[in-house]
């Protein structure tokens, strides 16, 4: 498509429910009632927080204001109303068609905002529908309001004028009873790895298998490269998937590259080019309609560039990123792990603490031992231990104990 596609009202209805559904599950992007994923009509027996939460969540993914004179009204005029039909209406008519925005929360809890004109996803659907062919359906099991989700299936589909299906994020019998040849499913690692340990269980035996000649897209984060090549592998079924693809990015960026079916090397989108940052390392540059828009701006992890072609990269590790606290730079990552090499510290995740929880940073441990007896272990002795190790700002004020590090359901860390 060369025309510059846009949202009607069902678009509209996705992202909404999609939002709603959030806040009805108080996750992320729910998997406990995979009966109502994107089923949500109404706002009945929804909190007055939460429709509210919603209302502004809603208004700010359409680029519309949610406060002073223009926003007030519009997001009273949603609040009154529980039929998400209505709200889908309502922003339909109040949304110029220009842009939609996502956020962030990056590695300080923090949420950030980031608005993309359609005409940058448009280029971006450019870039992308090359990797993807040959393309009969999409099948999403993402998140919509989440920038993949929205781009990988409700724009993409408009782009590429192809259907598409939207299914819960898990890999139940029902999605495999959907899938027939020619398919592209967008998901995460998290899904991937769950789908492949379904098929290997040979759970339902023969039924739960993806047809021949189905594409399998990854995004959102790293996808381990075993679970790749398990899904590449020949078995006696044949594979599980005819192909995969890597999509590499961020909430602020957007795609920036492809890789294909587990190779080594990132292929940088045709919608950047490379640029000499002021400090002499390579970075990028967004291209929209073949002319420069933004600054050059570095990627957002430690690169690899390949030697000989200019294009292609490949993610060394997460760039060591600081938040303040006291006005003092400190780096979750390093604070982590010096914790983890406490002897009965499995695994650890710090983060800055939300505004309404303080402003030093928190620790969620994984202990080596029981729980029950865990308590006894990371009272004093253990703050004893951080005093030797880290400085005022850098000790974690707040330590919290679980079995597990808190995900979501595309297997990435959240806040606790």
């Amino acid at each position: 498509m060369t025309a510059l596609p846009t949202l009607d009202r069902s678009d509209i209805l996705l992202v909404v429910q999609s939002l709603a559904q959030v806040r009805r599950s108080g996750g992320e992007h729910p998997v406990s009632e995979a009966s109502l994923f994107l089923q949500v009509r109404s706002l009945d027996g929804f909190s007055r927080e939460q429709i509210e939460s919603l209302a502004v969540a809603a208004l700010q993914f359409f680029d519309l204001e949610t406060d002073g004179p223009g926003g007030a009204p519009l997001r009273q005029e949603l609040e009154k109303s529980a039929d998400l039909e209505t709200w889908a209406g309502i922003l339909h008519a109040n949304w110029n068609g220009e842009a939609v925005c996502f956020h962030s929360s990056g590695s300080t809890g923090v949420p950030a905002r980031h608005r993309y004109t359609l005409r940058s996803l448009a280029g971006e659907s450019a870039a992308l529908a090359p990797y993807f062919t040959p393309l009969g359906r999409i099948v999403s099991v993402m998140p919509l309001h989440h920038i993949f989700g929205f781009m990988h299936s409700v724009w993409l589909g408009k782009w590429l004028d192809v259907p598409v299906v939207y299914a819960p994020p898990l890999p139940l019998a029902s999605f495999f009873a959907l899938l027939r040849e020619g398919d592209v499913v967008m998901a995460f690692p998290f899904f991937w790895q769950s789908l492949l340990s379904v098929v290997r269980q040979g759970k339902g035996g023969g039924a739960l298998r993806v047809p021949r000649g189905v594409m399998g897209v990854t995004s959102t984060g790293p996808c381990p490269h075993w679970v790749i090549e398990e899904l590449l592998k020949s078995g006696p079924g044949g594979p599980v998937l005819a192909a995969v693809r890597e999509v590499y990015g961020s909430t602020e960026t957007n795609g920036i590259g492809v890789r294909c079916d587990g190779g080594e090397w990132y292929e940088l989108g045709g919608q950047w080019e490379t640029v000499t940052l002021p400090g002499g390392e390579k970075g990028i540059r967004r291209l929209v309609d073949g002319t420069r828009a933004g600054d050059p701006m570095a990627l957002p992890d430690v690169i690899d560039w390949h030697p000989a072609e200019d294009r292609l990269f490949r993610p060394e590790r997460r760039t060591d990123k600081a938040v303040q606290v006291g006005g003092i730079n400190v780096y979750p990552d390093r604070v982590a792990a010096c914790i983890r090499a406490h002897p009965l510290v499995r695994d650890c995740a710090v983060r800055l603490m939300r505004p309404e929880e303080g402003s030093r940073l928190k620790v969620f441990i994984v202990p080596e031992c029981p729980l029950e007896e865990a308590a006894g272990h990371f009272g004093k002795p253990f703050r004893a231990w951080l005093a030797e190790r880290l400085d005022t700002a850098g000790r974690p004020k707040r330590i919290r104990l679980g079995e597990t590090l808190p995900v979501n359901a595309m297997g990435k860390l959240c806040d606790w």
